[in-house]
């Protein structure tokens, strides 16, 4: 098993002198390998070590991406659109993932919206799993009922295993060798469902330079990449942000200010009812707002081809009024 695999373990593993990382070709024939189910889990643990340990490069990430989307297209397909993909899978440390408020804003105002996430077990974290749980809102286990959610809401989110049992099985790969591998840009990549934009949060200074160069080569349509609250595609209010974007064959940068100059943040405190009362109007959180509100702005810039900052805060303004108040009372 997986003697055409060990190829690509040699390239990389070779010492010092001798290593080189992976042409596009290569990283691609090789992620090929690992989704067929013709690999050893020891080869693919190693191979994805070996990279970890000096990070990804943009062709490997192109080919690893290109060989993702390839195998994701064979699936059966929604036969509906998607609008925006949104991959959450970091986790929040020390806030809630406000995010999602950002998210379902934008979905009532007829976006449609895939989120598909993660979750690592016994991490000091909040996955956006346990969020969706036990906040009543849907947990899609098939292509139908993503279909279904996002016929009758505008949003569906499917847990990475429902998406694929191979690739969650790459990211589970973290229980046994201690540490996250390159799966983790793989997935924030692939755009499962073929929508028209992504977002992308990022934690590490630098990836979102390498999402946005391997989004060039994949020639994508819409991107928006940042580094987010503890990783996810979330604008922390208490620091600057730099927006990536990758759209129209043209990428640009655009710095935004922090805008909160005091930390608000309540990370003891991270009760779900903060989200819900919050959206309902009944309680005004001085950290959720300003991160709803940022986040929302962020994304509705690229959905909407908006530059401004300002422009884009009037935008997030407008959506946040339309939302439906009482859309946790048809869930609950």
């Amino acid at each position: 098993m997986g003697s055409d695999f060990t190829q690509y373990v040699k390239i990389l593993g070779r010492g010092k002198k001798g290593a080189r990382s992976l042409t596009v070709e290569e990283a691609e024939q090789a992620m090929s390998l690992m989704l067929s189910g013709k690999v050893a889990p020891e080869q693919s643990g190693a191979f994805w070590m070996l990279i970890r340990i000096r990070e990804e490069t943009v062709e490997e990430t192109v080919g690893f991406t290109k060989a993702t989307r390839d195998y994701l297209s064979k699936k059966e397909a929604l036969g509906i659109k998607v609008d925006l993909d949104w991959p959450a899978y970091a986790g929040k440390r020390n806030e809630l993932p406000w995010f999602l408020l950002a998210a379902l804003a934008l979905a009532n105002t007829g976006i449609k919206i895939v989120m598909h996430g993660h979750t690592f077990e016994g991490e000091n974290r909040m996955y956006v799993d346990h969020a969706i749980n036990q906040l009543g809102l849907a947990v899609c286990h098939s292509r139908t009922q993503v279909t279904q959610e996002l016929e009758v809401r505008c949003f569906a989110y499917m847990p990475l295993a429902e998406v694929d049992k191979l690739l969650g099985g790459m990211m589970d790969l973290k229980y046994v060798l201690g540490l996250r591998s390159p799966v983790n840009t793989v997935v924030r990549m692939m755009n499962p469902f073929s929508a028209d934009h992504s977002v992308h949060g990022v934690f590490h200074r630098g990836y979102d330079q390498l999402h946005l160069s391997a989004c060039e080569q994949l020639a994508d349509a819409s991107v928006l990449v940042f580094r987010g609250g503890n990783g996810e595609a979330e604008v922390n209010p208490e620091r600057d942000v730099t927006l990536g974007k990758w759209q129209n064959g043209v990428a640009s940068w655009s710095d935004w200010p922090k805008a909160e100059k005091e930390h608000k943040r309540l990370k003891d405190n991270l009760d779900l009812s903060r989200l819900t009362d919050h959206w309902r109007g009944d309680q005004l959180d001085q950290f959720g707002e300003q991160a709803v509100r940022q986040t929302i702005a962020s994304v509705a810039g690229l959905l909407y081809g908006v530059t401004s900052h300002e422009e884009c805060l009037v935008l997030a303004d407008e959506i946040w009024a339309k939302r439906d108040k009482r859309y946790f009372d048809t869930v609950l």
